[in-house]
């Protein structure tokens, strides 16, 4: 499913505007314990929900962080009313990403992987069976 241009745009207005409430505005111990980022805004094709999904960088609790939102939610939502411009205000669901932690586990996998491999990682020519009969 492809979003159309106009959810696209509030998608990533939203987005911004929540970075900058999140990173300025709240001031909830259990939001910053760590790097909280907002990567990322999901509309739905009313614009009455938006799923925004955070993720923690340098360590924290996200279940903390995630209830911190939720309890800050309306204030949230208040303070995106001033900064973004709609009909209606989308209800706000706050949900933890976790593809940041899956990169960083494939990265760490990948380093383990080129350092467990001997220095010569040519493959072997393939032997010709013919020649071998010669």
């Amino acid at each position: 499913m492809t979003l159309h241009s106009r959810e696209k745009r509030l998608a990533e207005e939203i987005k911004a505007a929540l970075a900058e409430i999140v990173s300025q505005e709240l001031k909830d111990p259990r939001v910053h314990q760590g790097m909280l980022t907002v990567s990322h805004v999901d509309l739905s094709k009313d614009l009455r929900n938006a799923t925004v999904w955070v993720s923690l960088l340098g360590g924290g609790s996200a279940e903390e962080a995630l209830d911190g939102l939720r309890h800050s939610k309306g204030f949230i939502k208040h303070l995106l009313g001033e900064r973004v411009i709609m009909r209606y205000m989308p209800e706000l669901a706050f949900k933890f990403d976790h593809s940041f932690e899956h990169a960083d586990r494939v990265n760490r996998l990948l380093k383990q992987v080129t350092q467990d491999s001997p220095s010569d990682t040519r493959p072997a020519p393939p032997s010709d069976p013919d020649s071998e009969a010669r």
